[in-house]
């Protein structure tokens, strides 16, 4: 068995496949090093990545993310995939869960993301206001100038949906 440097050196040789659009190359890298090391943990969350974004196998996308999160407990990427694929998939109340347990467990969380989702779950429920605050905590936490512009739009779209009862709401809190 080679040593796990050479397959964390395969790992960043996979991931530079998979930003380069080499997606089939790095996948296949990607099953190598897990088939030598199960529990490296950034290769689950890299597979998961291509199951979900790229396969639209959502199953195996989640069970690669929650394998990341189980090897590698202080990896942030596995976390916000997983509660993206959630929330993507309408599971609003198992991505609330989801954040709510990372923000108390994962140091250094993204706040700004995490809130961004909380957002969009707020949204998809139709409950505009919570949205609107959600969108504005994190476009306040957020350092990335196309990150505040997007949180800008989302607060500017959910304020077009609000009612006139719930603009007021919302400019008198």
């Amino acid at each position: 068995m080679e040593s796990l440097s050479y397959y964390e050196n395969q790992f960043i040789k996979a991931d530079s496949l998979i930003a380069d659009g080499n997606i089939a190359d790095g996948k296949e890298m990607l099953e190598e090093i897990l088939s030598q090391y199960p529990d490296f943990g950034k290769a689950h969350n890299h597979l998961g990545w291509i199951y979900y974004y790229k396969l639209n196998n959502y199953d195996k996308g989640i069970f690669h993310y929650k394998l990341a999160m189980k090897f590698d407990p202080k990896y942030n990427a596995p976390y916000l995939n997983y509660t993206y694929l959630l929330v993507d998939l309408g599971r609003y109340d198992e991505a609330k869960k989801h954040i709510q347990f990372t923000f108390e467990n994962l140091e250094n969380a993204d706040n700004s993301s995490y809130n961004s989702e909380l957002g969009r779950i707020a949204e998809c429920e139709h409950d505009y206001i919570a949205a609107y605050k959600y969108y504005k905590t994190a476009q306040k936490n957020a350092l990335a100038s196309n990150f505040i512009d997007n949180m800008n739009a989302n607060m500017k779209r959910v304020k077009d949906k609000m009612s006139i009862f719930e603009k007021l709401k919302l400019k008198f809190k």
